[in-house]
């Protein structure tokens, strides 16, 4: 997100998990291996059936199990996605669920599944240490793709989490230097990362540039992320109630008491319903 940039756009629906040329890559080895058990089986049984003729049962069989891979990445796209948004908006209770949920999960599962929403979701927890073993953890199949590009956001994170200035300086680099990944909750962790590192970092020429840039974004929720600078630095621009009261509560969720109490100063209080006076007879 260089300085010249356009404003943000949102391109919705790309996948990080479950794409074009990772699910053809599990149905072709998947497929090689149903082959090639039947050769095995040819070869080694001394089976009176040739390959050709197990080639439909083989087919089948390869067939069934790239469905159950699909609807497997599906399933764990749809993980992914909740654990960003989570990460980003989510209480502490919720996050403490989440992480639970991800312990008891079975081991053989975990070989198609990724951990960095885990592990984006264990910084938000202030936990930093655990954040960083999870990146590492996560299966040599879930690797590459936007699922680089996130693990790459994922690790400013941690780098900003680490609270120095020049770790809040790499974290900015890293996300200002880095193209839209066009995944709707990639880039919403995104700009919610790096918001959160320029208000740690207190540059107030820095924040007034990327606060016109997410005022611009035609996504809602990147829009909040305005609220939140434009707030915390008295920068110019109007903000409805609407949006300083989503600002508030998403302020709230991140434990940001600071930032909350300034926002809670901008929302015009509700006026107590006055009782209606009898009319007069």
């Amino acid at each position: 997100m260089e300085d010249d940039a356009k404003p943000f756009s949102v391109e919705r629906g790309a996948p990080l998990v479950a794409t074009p040329a990772r699910i053809a890559a599990f149905a072709v080895a998947e497929a090689a291996i149903a082959f090639g058990l039947g050769y095995a089986y040819v070869a080694l049984a001394h089976s009176k059936q040739s390959l050709a003729a197990l080639a439909p049962w083989l087919a089948g069989c390869a067939a069934v199990a790239a469905l159950v891979t699909w609807a497997m990445l599906r399933a764990e796209e749809a993980r992914l996605a909740r654990e960003l948004r989570t990460a980003r908006s989510g209480t502490a209770a919720i996050r403490s669920m989440v992480l639970q949920r991800r312990q008891r999960a079975p081991m053989l599962l975990r070989l198609l599944s990724t951990s960095y929403g885990t592990a984006a979701v264990l910084l938000a927890e202030g936990e930093r240490g655990l954040a960083i073993d999870a990146l590492e953890s996560t299966s040599a199949l879930m690797s590459g793709g936007a699922l680089a590009a996130l693990k790459r956001v994922i690790e400013a994170d941690a780098d900003r989490a680490g609270g120095s200035a020049a770790q809040l300086n790499r974290c900015i680099d890293a996300l200002r230097s880095m193209p839209r990944i066009g995944n709707t909750e990639a880039d919403r962790y995104l700009s919610h990362v790096l918001v959160k590192a320029v208000l740690g970092q207190a540059d107030g020429d820095l924040a007034e540039r990327l606060a016109t840039d997410l005022a611009a974004s035609k996504d809602e929720e990147e829009r909040i992320y305005a609220v939140w600078l434009r707030t915390w630095f008295d920068l110019p621009g109007e903000a409805s109630d609407g949006e300083l009261r989503l600002a508030l509560l998403l302020a709230r969720s991140q434990g940001a008491a600071d930032l909350a109490k300034k926002l809670e100063a901008r929302i015009e209080p509700v006026s107590p319903l006055q009782p209606s006076s009898a009319p007069s007879t």
